[in-house]
C-alpha cells in the first residue's frame, strides 16, 4: 500500500485561501436564488381586500391620521368622514383597524410578512367647509379642492396639494412638497425635501432646511422665506410690499414684476456675490431684504417681452403712404 504523499506548503496556502472564497461564492449564489424565488412567489401570491366606512367629524373638524399608506383627500357633501380603501400584500392578508374618538379618526394598516409587496391606498372624503387636519407617516398624501382651514402633513412621503383656499398649512419632513393654486394665508414647511409651488396668492411663509424652495406665480403683499442649505427662488406676478429672505449655503433669487416700481432693497452677503438690478429708492414703500452667508443674492425684474416684429415690406419696395 502506497504511503500518502505529504502536501506541499504552497498547496496548503492555496487551499486555505481559496476555500473561504468558494464558500462565499456558493452562499452568494444561493442567496440570489432564494431572493429571486421569494420575489417571484410574492408577485404571484397577492392577497388584498377593500374597506369602506364613515365616521362623524369629531368636534367639527375633519381630523385624520394614519401610520402608513397613501391618502387622497377630497371634499364632499356628506357631513361625515367617508373612507374607501384597498389593502394588498404578498402571502398574507394585511391587518387593518381604525379608531374614531374625540381626537379624530386614526387609521392603522399593517403588513404581516417582512418580504414581498405591501400597499395601502385610502380615499378620504371630508365634509366641505369644515376645518381639515390630515397627517400621514410613511405614505404619499394628495389633497385638492379643500376650502377653509386646511392643515396637511407628511413625514416620509411626498405631499401634493392643489386648489386650496383659506388658512393653509402644509408640512413635510423627508419628501417633496408640491403645491399649486393656493389662495389665502399660506405656510409651507419642509426639512430635507424640496418645496415647489406655483400660483400662490396671499401672504406666504416658507421654511426649509436642506431642500430647494422654488415658488412661481407669487402674488402676495408679505413673504418670508428661510433656508439653510438649499436655494431659494421667488418669482412674483404682483408687486410685493415686504419680502424677507434668509439663507446660509444656497443662492437667493428674487424676480419682481417688470415696470418702474421702486424698491427699498437691503442685502447682506458674507461670501457670495450680490446682483441687484431693480429700480431703487431709500424711501420706497416696497421693501426687499435678503441675507445670505455663502451663497449669491440676485434681485431682478422680469424681462420685458421683445417688441413685435415689423411686417415684411411689400414686393417692389416699401409701401407708399
Amino acid at each position: 500500500m502506497a504511503a500518502a504523499l505529504p502536501m506541499p506548503p504552497a498547496r496548503r496556502v492555496i487551499l486555505a485561501a481559496g476555500l473561504p472564497v468558494v464558500l462565499a461564492l456558493i452562499a452568494f449564489a444561493s442567496y440570489g436564488w432564494v431572493n429571486r424565488t421569494v420575489a417571484y412567489l410574492a408577485s404571484q401570491t397577492q392577497v388584498g381586500y377593500s374597506v369602506g366606512f364613515s365616521v362623524p367629524a369629531a368636534g367639527g373638524t375633519a381630523r385624520v391620521t394614519t401610520s402608513d399608506g397613501n391618502l387622497t383627500v377630497r371634499a364632499g357633501p356628506s357631513r361625515q368622514i367617508v373612507v374607501r380603501g384597498h389593502l394588498r400584500s404578498s402571502f398574507a392578508r394585511p391587518h387593518f383597524t381604525y379608531r374614531s374618538t374625540a381626537a379624530g379618526l386614526a387609521l392603522d394598516p399593517q403588513c404581516r410578512v417582512p418580504s414581498g409587496t405591501c400597499s395601502f391606498d385610502f380615499g378620504i372624503t371630508v365634509p366641505a367647509g369644515l376645518p381639515v387636519n390630515v397627517s400621514d407617516s410613511f405614505g404619499e398624501l394628495d389633497a385638492r379642492g379643500l376650502h377653509g382651514t386646511v392643515a396637511l402633513s407628511d413625514n416620509s412621503g411626498d405631499l401634493t396639494a392643489s386648489r386650496l383656499t383659506g388658512n393653509i398649512q402644509l408640512g413635510d419632513s423627508f419628501g417633496t412638497l408640491t403645491a399649486s393654486g393656493l389662495s389665502g394665508r399660506i405656510q409651507l414647511d419642509n426639512n430635507s425635501g424640496d418645496i415647489r409651488a406655483s400660483g400662490v396668492n396671499g401672504d406666504t411663509r416658507l421654511q426649509d432646511s436642506f431642500g430647494t424652495i422654488a415658488v412661481s406665480g407669487l402674488a402676495a403683499d408679505d413673504v418670508v422665506a428661510s433656508n439653510n442649505s438649499g436655494d431659494i427662488t421667488l418669482t412674483f406676478t404682483r408687486v410685493p410690499q415686504r419680502v424677507n429672505v434668509t439663507d446660509s449655503f444656497g443662492n437667493i433669487t428674487i424676480v419682481l414684476p417688470s415696470g418702474a416700481t421702486a424698491y427699498r432693497v437691503t442685502t447682506h452677503d458674507s461670501f457670495g456675490a450680490t446682483n441687484v438690478r431693480v429700480p431703487r429708492s431709500p424711501t420706497a414703500r416696497n421693501v426687499i431684504t435678503a441675507s445670505n452667508n455663502s451663497g449669491d443674492i440676485t434681485i431682478v425684474t422680469q424681462e420685458q417681452p421683445p417688441p413685435p416684429a415689423s411686417p415684411p415690406a411689400a414686393p417692389g419696395g416699401p409701401a407708399r403712404p
